[in-house]
């Protein structure tokens, strides 16, 4: 079986990541968090990997949230997606303009449908302090 590797990459920006995936009986999924920076423009697709033998049924959320010079922005994308045993999926996708002075945090979290969550994702970017 190949391994989804977790990465998210946000050249010259100081992003900081962390991942997690729940250990399940049934296996489970694994999250994935890309980041891709085009001048001020800041893409992010969350993707989703079923890692065990049975479909799954899943509700995501992608959220979003921006503060910097030019105020305060926040969005929230959720649905829900089924996932055959070893499909790996995009959930969900947003761009967002950005500057190095921004603040930004970004979580993607899959949960089960009792509302466990069972993998997430996040990015945070603190800005560049200067003197």
């Amino acid at each position: 079986m190949k391994a989804l590797g977790f990465f998210v990459a946000v050249p010259l920006l100081g992003a900081a990541t962390f991942n997690a995936s729940v250990p399940r009986a049934d296996g489970g999924c694994q999250v994935r968090l890309e980041a891709r920076v085009a001048g001020n423009m800041l893409t992010l697709v969350g993707r989703c990997l079923n890692v065990g033998p049975q479909p799954l049924a899943l509700r995501y959320e992608l959220l979003t949230e921006k503060k910097g010079p030019a105020g305060t922005s926040r969005n929230a994308q959720s649905g829900n997606v089924t996932l055959a045993p070893q499909q790996t999926t995009t959930l969900s996708q947003t761009t967002i303009n950005v500057s190095p002075a921004d603040f930004y945090r970004v979580r993607l979290r899959v949960l089960d449908q009792q509302g466990s969550v069972v993998a997430a994702d996040s990015l945070v970017h603190q800005p560049v302090s200067r003197p």
